[in-house]
């Protein structure tokens, strides 16, 4: 299961610990229903949220947990504290509803301890013993926002699946397309009717999209290695 460590507990216990030290946490004060399914069979990740981007970090992984009726408590932790912010995304926990929370309450999402899957375990797990303080997430990148009212389907990264490649609607036709820049994938609806300027519309959407945007730093810097080269061939 996962569990969030309040920023006032983490402060108090281990506000100055830096990325990829070992917390010694050996238990979790909660006495929480929702942790009931827990068993000493059972792991409970416990992450945090930090300033000022609300970064997501795994503090702790906790086994052979034992419930006193107030606190759990377990062997001490050998887990690296550890930035999974970009593959929070990616966990889908059994509810297979993920992550969603409102800029400023990605805190406030994760009061309620939530079941991990098998796949979500391993990700986080793989993460901290990679030391991949932050492992970037597969690309190109779906930058769709997520719509909640949109009269179309949303075509953000989690809603995309279900997506079809066209529909009708007010009797009208509408099809997805894309454009790709920089690692990156922007999903939309066009009437139908505009197949033959689709080109047209990609180009105006990839040019503000490219003006918005900038590479991924991995990106950058070996594209200013290749014009280093490139220049040393011309000299």
């Amino acid at each position: 299961m996962l569990a969030i460590v309040s920023k006032g507990v983490f402060e108090k216990d281990a506000g100055k610990a830096k990325l990829g030290r070992v917390l010694p946490f050996a238990g979790y004060a909660s006495a929480s229903k929702h942790l009931a399914k827990l068993d000493t069979t059972s792991r409970l990740f416990l992450v945090t949220v930090r300033p000022p981007k609300e970064a997501l970090w795994l503090v702790a992984v906790l086994e052979n947990l034992v419930f006193d009726g107030q606190k759990w408590t377990a062997t001490p932790n050998s887990t690296r504290l550890t930035d999974v912010t970009l593959i929070k995304d990616q966990l889908q926990f059994d509810s297979g509803k993920g992550i969603v929370a409102k800029p400023g309450a990605l805190g406030m999402s994760l009061q309620t301890p939530r079941v991990l899957t098998a796949a979500d375990a391993k990700l986080l797990l793989d993460a901290a013993a990679a030391g991949q303080t932050r492992t970037p997430a597969p690309r190109p990148v779906n930058l769709t926002r997520h719509e909640e009212r949109s009269p179309l389907p949303c075509l953000c990264k989690r809603c995309f699946p279900a997506a079809p490649p066209r529909l009708e609607f007010q009797g009208s036709e509408f099809v997805r397309t894309n454009v790709e820049a920089r690692s990156r994938v922007l999903w939309f609806w066009i009437p139908a009717t505009l197949g033959d300027d689709l080109a047209q519309v990609q180009r105006a959407v990839k040019a503000r999209l490219c003006s918005r945007i900038q590479p991924f730093p991995d990106e950058a810097k070996s594209a200013e290695s290749e014009g280093s080269d490139e220049a040393e061939d011309e000299a």
